[in-house]
């Protein structure tokens, strides 16, 4: 099975037209796409509406710790807050774990935790 992992913010939030288009295609040719973020999925589900992405998997590191337990803080925003490391890393594993083929995302820095292809959207997005 053909799987692609999809970041939402910094990345289909960035050209949602061409990800809605993209993410449509993708799966009515067979693949699945995954969305991979850091809110809820009661936070992401809006927006993925909002700007018609189609998918056929959803994975949240928050929604992921809670359910493990992961000791974590809210800022005043509702913003969720954990060891570094761990956050950072859990894409990656959900990629691993999922055999996602390839993960675009905004945040070069997960790179690092990725033993799948990983693809770094905001190089692709910069304008010069």
């Amino acid at each position: 099975m053909k799987k692609i992992g999809l970041d939402i913010h910094g990345v289909c939030d960035s050209n949602p037209e061409f990800f809605s288009d993209l993410s449509k295609d993708l799966v009515s040719t067979g693949w699945e796409v995954h969305i991979i973020t850091g809110p809820t999925k009661a936070k992401a589900i809006p927006e993925l509406e909002k700007y018609k992405i189609t998918y056929t998997h959803f994975f949240s590191i928050e929604d992921y710790h809670i359910a493990r337990h992961t000791p974590m803080s809210y800022d005043e925003k509702g913003n969720p807050w954990m060891d570094k490391e761990t956050w950072d890393k859990t894409k990656g594993e959900y990629c691993q774990r999922e055999g996602v083929l390839l993960h675009l995302d905004d945040t070069e820095k997960y790179k690092a935790y990725f033993k799948t292809s990983f693809a770094s959207y905001s190089a692709f997005n910069k304008r010069e």
